[in-house]
């Protein structure tokens, strides 16, 4: 069997490039599609890096302050939920 290749090769970008690179889109004023013709990124890689960076900005502020008792056991488990309850540090 032939394996014919078209001659590109996957490149890898690090968060820094990739950053850099959706910052540039947004000062340049073009279109996304405009852009990455510009720039020989594939539009599909683009719009994947763009909602995995918006996905972790909305996931940050997603969270609420826990505060964790030292006297807490595992009462139950349902379906992957675990439900915590406290234990009395005096033993019956």
């Amino acid at each position: 069997m032939e394996v014919i290749s078209s001659g590109r090769r996957r490149q890898f970008r690090s968060k820094t490039e990739i950053l850099e690179l959706l910052e540039q889109q947004q000062q340049s004023g073009l279109t996304i599609q405009a852009f990455c013709k510009q720039q020989s990124i594939p539009s599909g890689s683009f719009h994947n890096w763009k909602k995995k960076i918006s996905t972790v900005n909305k996931g940050s502020s997603a969270f609420a302050r826990a505060q964790i008792c030292s006297s807490v056991t595992l009462f139950a488990e349902v379906k992957g939920i675990k439900n915590y309850q406290p234990v009395s540090q005096t033993l019956s």
